[in-house]
């Protein structure tokens, strides 16, 4: 007989975790993390050109760090970590001029880094722009150059680059609703934004130095992943979308779900007081509602699961229930 679930039951669990003692402490730890020298580097070459506090590289190890799998050889993991870190922030350039500064003539050069190089073209570009462009190009070379060293690579290079391209399209994506916020449906936020939160990359990169990985089972492996992107997703829009109003970035689920729901419009969006705007969204209860939708993939992981004999399931969910407790504490600071 199959198992029911009773709707709530881990949402609550984690919800209970977030006290006030607990939520400093959290946030204390990440403050203190110390980066490594690489990291460190790599960082203080970003803040020449990009915006984000230190903090989301601290917190961001810390996450990445809990939902490594433990199918990866113990000789790579501190490389994958770092890895990911610079995968995060080649990202987070991307994002940040499709969302933030909305500079299609930028972001169209950005987007040929990872398979179109060849085809870039500088001389459209102003001075500060050329500079952000070609820290982001630095970046994801040294990413490529590092990856190429693992066991993997060659076996997984196209597939790598497959859920990169996804990444990509994501990016459009995002652009073309902050332009036009009139896109903005349930439907599509589903299909194309998980993506920006990067995890098939990570999942590849991890398989890159997973040499007993056994790849009969990448298929249901690749549908865990999915359905662990959206749990990510969901942490990750009902932890930002308040500053993303003043931002008017309007990419997070929250957004589309207020508007399908028909108490919010888009003009409401782009000239309304955000404090108000604020205060509908919270009366509509949309984070339930998303929190709903993460436990749904968490129950889907749990009978996907069955599938795959050498996952330990129920530890790979653990790692997202701190995952989620961790999107929920950084409230406001990432």
């Amino acid at each position: 007989m199959e198992r029911k679930f009773k709707m709530g039951k881990i949402i609550n669990k984690i919800l209970k975790k977030l006290t006030p003692r607990r939520i400093k402490k959290e946030l204390e730890t990440v403050k203190k993390i110390q980066l490594s020298p690489g990291l460190q580097k790599w960082v203080r070459e970003y803040e020449k050109v990009g915006e984000r506090s230190e903090f989301i590289w601290k917190w961001l190890c810390r996450m990445l760090s809990i939902i490594q799998l433990p199918i990866i050889s113990q000789k790579y993991r501190k490389s994958l970590l770092e890895i990911k870190v610079f995968v995060v922030m080649f990202m987070v350039q991307l994002d940040d001029v499709a969302d933030k500064k909305q500079n299609w003539n930028l972001l169209n050069e950005l987007l040929k880094i990872p398979l179109e190089q060849n085809y870039i073209e500088l001389r459209r570009l102003k001075s500060e722009e050329k500079q952000y462009l070609i820290f982001t190009q630095k970046l994801w070379n040294y990413i490529t150059k590092r990856i190429k060293r693992y066991p993997k690579y060659k076996e997984l290079k196209e597939v790598f680059s497959y859920d990169i391209s996804q990444v990509l399209n994501a990016m459009k994506y995002s652009y073309l609703v902050n332009k036009n916020p009139y896109l903005i449906n349930k439907t599509e936020y589903w299909l194309y934004l998980p993506y920006n939160m990067g995890f098939f990359l990570y999942f590849d990169l991890d398989l890159m130095c997973s040499p007993n990985f056994n790849f009969k089972v990448l298929g249901p492996m690749r549908e865990i992943i999915w359905k662990a992107q959206n749990m990510a997703r969901i942490g990750n829009w009902v932890s930002t979308w308040e500053r993303e109003i003043k931002d008017k970035d309007f990419t997070s689920g929250i957004f589309a779900y207020a508007i399908d729901s028909r108490a919010i419009t888009v003009d409401d969006l782009r000239k309304g007081a955000k404090s108000k705007i604020i205060k509908k969204i919270k009366q509509l209860k949309i984070e339930k509602k998303l929190l709903k939708e993460w436990e749904r993939c968490y129950f889907d992981i749990e009978k996907l699961g069955k599938k795959i004999k050498t996952l330990d399931t129920k530890e790979f969910l653990s790692r997202f229930e701190k995952l989620m407790t961790s999107h929920l504490i950084s409230r406001g600071y990432k």
